[in-house]
């Protein structure tokens, strides 16, 4: 590798660990985090509205980037992702940890996708697969380490410093990039389209209440039915906003040409399996299980190695087959893990989690890989960073309404539940939603009688079942979308871009 790439490669790299560290250590500790500090029904709001305010912002990052530069907007979102790490791990209550997670997404939507714009700036085609092969296994590397950490800091401290560890590795990566990364960035006038960020975070944060009252209370409900109503028209006008917005901050032109529309359909698809699985597998091996973190780390570790593997069969794949055949192959992969998630009981062993989890990582890493390596060589220079941040939008968005989706089928079958079941607390009361996180601490599982704790491991197993049936209905209408994208090999695909910048040039 020529040493004017070498330093910045090593920042980027270091950012994606810090982003990977985060997803992992998370998805290992949130059990154990709603255990102590209750609020079970917003279990899925940790996630989601981390993800809300990552999303929408992902296309305004990207349009600055190609304005600004990568380098200054990747500096402010690693800022604002230090700030959220230090703010959460502070919390006192989940309603707070639902707040400071929204900054930390702030955040984010200004890290990850600008590294990985960054390394399709660095790297001619040829080498483009093999770099996101690289940034796979640094991912997957923190992934693995993150559910061990992860697991390590809630045996042996507070679960605070899983979020305070970002710190010093936060600030150590915003150092590296502003001493290495050096760019020339052409100036030229822009109008930000701050109306659509502010109309397309409004309409979902709409829909995501509507999602979780409806879980709570019912979606035939005039609250539910007011908000749908409120989110539909405020997505309208977005959508109408970005067809007259000099500079959308969705461009619509993109996603007019087939290739990457189907892409985004499809990254739409891919974001609902990869949180889905990150949220709720963890929660089925600590509560439904009666796992310890440690054991939560393993299936989470298992999931994160096996996507590494992916990502590095996918890039080998994409060069020699096409990435039609790679997003079938890992589609189809994704389906079959989801498929032996349904099958899941609280009879089950570790064994049959780790074992569908593995099937899950290798379908997501060839997925994702197939997915951005196509969407950066789809497009020049000057917009590579809008299409890639509109990939990651894709993703986020889909993440983001398909985690609630399943969290509001979670509170609403898991209250059906106890309500049937009757359970008491000392003192005759009925056991309520908000109080079934007593399941997923063991200090507090601990205190219940036996037969009590397996009927509360009972009504979440069923829960979580409906979840893992949402799953697979998603995987499978993903192997159906990969199935119409074009068949092709990447050096045809930037042959033909080659050729029209030509023309238009």
């Amino acid at each position: 590798m020529h040493t004017r790439i070498l330093a910045p490669t090593i920042a980027m790299l270091v950012s994606i660990f810090v982003a990977a560290m985060d997803v992992a250590i998370m998805s290992t500790v949130m059990p154990t985090v709603v255990g102590q500090l209750g609020g079970l029904p917003l279990y899925s709001w940790s996630f989601a509205a981390y993800l809300l305010t990552s999303t929408t912002t992902l296309p305004l990052y990207g349009k600055l980037a190609d304005l600004y530069g990568r380098k200054p907007i990747f500096l402010l979102g690693m800022g604002l992702f230090v700030l959220g790490s230090f703010l959460a791990g502070a919390a006192a209550s989940m309603e707070q940890l639902i707040v400071f997670r929204a900054v930390q997404g702030l955040g984010a939507g200004g890290t990850l996708p600008i590294a990985i714009t960054i390394a399709g700036d660095l790297f001619p085609l040829e080498q483009r697969a093999k770099i996101q092969g690289v940034i796979s296994s640094v991912w997957g590397v923190a992934a693995v380490l993150g559910p061990l950490i992860g697991s390590a800091i809630v045996a042996q401290t507070s679960w605070r410093w899983v979020f305070w560890i970002n710190l010093p590795i936060g600030l150590l990566t915003a150092a590296v990039l502003a001493a290495t990364l050096h760019e020339r960035v052409q100036r030229r006038p822009h109008q930000i389209d701050y109306l659509g960020a502010a109309l397309l975070t409004a309409g979902i944060t709409a829909l995501l209440l509507a999602l979780v009252e409806g879980g709570q209370s019912g979606f035939y409900t005039p609250v539910v039915g007011g908000l749908l109503v409120v989110a539909a028209l405020l997505l309208a006008l977005f959508v109408e906003n970005e067809r007259r917005a000099p500079e959308p901050m969705v461009p619509l032109s993109l996603l007019r040409q087939r290739l990457l529309g189907l892409t985004s359909l499809c990254g739409l698809v891919l974001g609902g399996c990869i949180y889905s699985a990150s949220t709720y597998v963890p929660l089925f091996v600590q509560g439904v299980l009666g796992g310890s973190p440690r054991e939560v780390a393993w299936a989470s570790a298992t999931i994160s190695v096996a996507w590494t593997l992916g990502s590095l069969l996918g890039s080998r794949l994409l060069l020699r087959t096409g990435f039609r055949a790679a997003a079938l192959l890992g589609m189809a992969l994704i389906s079959l893990g989801a498929g032996l998630l349904v099958r899941l009981t609280s009879a089950s062993q570790l064994s049959e989690v780790l074992a569908a989890g593995a099937l899950l990582g290798l379908g997501l890493g060839v997925s994702a890989t197939a997915f951005i390596v196509v969407v950066q060589t789809a497009v020049g220079w000057d917009q590579r960073g809008i299409a890639t941040a509109t990939h990651q939008f894709f993703r986020s968005i889909g993440g983001t309404i398909w985690v609630s989706v399943q969290g509001a089928a979670l509170s609403a079958t898991t209250a059906a539940g106890l309500a049937a079941a009757g359970l008491q607390l000392p003192g005759g009361r009925a056991l309520q939603l908000g109080e079934l996180s007593t399941v997923l601490e063991p200090a507090s599982r601990a205190l219940l009688q036996p037969h009590a704790a397996r009927q509360l491991a009972e009504v979440l197993g069923a829960g979580l079942h409906q979840v893992f049936l949402l799953y697979l209905v998603l995987a499978l209408a993903g192997l159906l979308g990969a199935g119409f994208l074009p068949a092709g090999r990447m050096a045809e695909l930037a042959q033909s871009k080659e050729a029209a910048s030509l023309t238009d040039s």
